[in-house]
């Protein structure tokens, strides 16, 4: 169930390119004011640390350019977690290399769930298991997005640098 309506991507990504919020809700939900949509199949997008009831110029290109290029970031989010070894509770990539290839996108969606999609968040507010770093880490201050996914008993906070779409960091955490 949404409670903060229920779009199609492109419907999110016309309005925001028109300058209409008004499909967001403005509340205090991991800051102190956030823009908050439901996405159809991207789960709950999360603009933060707004002032007010509209997002900034730079902030809106990044997010449009983000939700634009959607697909690419899920082919990085499943690229990485088809190896992740749920009976070890590691990242084996060596151990499922040949068996994955014939998997499709579809059956990596009956495993994990996108909840939601995080901009301007600093902290994440949970308790971390582990964490993977591949690649180096955009320099503080820089745009940074994150996906976070689901697979019960586990959830999956996945960052990325806006600049480039690269995802650099996965935090592993216990839901």
């Amino acid at each position: 169930m949404s409670y903060y309506g229920d779009f199609e991507l492109a419907e999110v990504i016309y309005f925001m390119k028109e300058g209409d919020f008004s499909f967001f809700d403005f509340i205090s939900d991991y800051s102190d004011n956030d823009a908050v949509v439901n996405i159809k199949g991207a789960g709950t997008l999360y603009i933060s640390n707004l002032s007010g009831s509209t997002i900034p110029e730079e902030t809106l290109r990044l997010v449009i350019d983000v939700l634009e290029h959607w697909d690419e970031c899920l082919k990085q989010v499943y690229g990485w977690l088809r190896f992740w070894d749920f009976k070890n509770d590691e990242w084996r990539p060596s151990k499922y290399e040949e068996w994955l290839e014939e998997w499709t996108h579809d059956d990596f969606e009956k495993i994990y769930e996108i909840t939601e999609v995080f901009f301007g968040l600093d902290d994440w507010p949970v308790c971390d298991k582990k964490e993977y770093c591949l690649g180096p880490e955009p320099e503080k201050g820089a745009d940074v997005f994150s996906i976070e996914v689901r697979a019960d008993p586990l959830g999956f906070n996945l960052k990325f640098a806006c600049e480039d779409r690269r995802m650099y960091k996965i935090i592993v955490h216990i839901l």
